[in-house]
């Protein structure tokens, strides 16, 4: 009975993993529907924590940060994640949270956080990936490695964009959201992948 218990307690917290992202991603979205304001050309995701609808962003980054704290708990108990590891999954993730604290009004502090999640939080992927031993096939761990790199390469575009190194027309929330998607969708890979197992 109580290995019944655990797994199903193991299968909640891999749901969180899956979870999380969507209804994050889908607020955001949302969020930008109802801002007949936001600008692809020249708004940062951030502009929406500050606005009509703030709610919406900041609660989303919000609840994203606790069910990544659950799911990051989750892999750390089925051993599947190291220690350091889980530590900057954890750190990133409550970094994401507190963008949604610290909104555009309180800087240097939302700088700092969305700077580490946006570039921790896919160097923590990177880790797990490299340092799981229990994943099948070569495929699974390319998903977390690829998935990262490519969201590290557009914030890094979006950075450069923002400080006029480069011109696309883009403003820094396309490559943010680009980046939270591709990050997300290892989340939701990962979570699916171990809810199955």
């Amino acid at each position: 009975m109580a290995e019944t218990l655990t797994h199903s307690s193991y299968r909640l917290l891999m749901i969180f993993g899956i979870v999380g992202p969507v209804v994050t991603i889908g607020l955001v979205v949302v969020d930008i529907l109802l801002s007949p304001w936001y600008n692809w050309q020249t708004s940062a995701l951030s502009d929406l924590g500050v606005n009509t609808y703030s709610y919406l962003f900041n609660g989303g980054l919000l609840f994203e940060a606790a069910a990544n704290l659950i799911f990051v708990v989750g892999l750390k108990k089925m051993k599947l994640s190291s220690a350091p590891v889980s530590v900057m999954l954890i750190i990133s993730g409550l970094s994401l949270g507190l963008v949604g604290i610290f909104n555009e009004h309180h800087e240097p502090f939302h700088l700092f956080f969305a700077l580490v999640y946006f570039i921790l939080f896919p160097m923590g992927i990177i880790a797990f990936s490299l340092t799981l031993k229990t994943l099948e096939t070569i495929y699974k761990r390319a998903v977390g490695i690829i998935t990262s790199l490519f969201g590290l390469l557009f914030i890094v575009l979006g950075i450069a964009e923002d400080f006029n190194v480069i011109h696309t027309g883009l403003g820094l929330g396309f490559y943010e959201l680009v980046e939270a998607i591709m990050l997300s969708s290892w989340t939701v890979y990962t979570g699916a992948v171990f809810l199955r197992k």
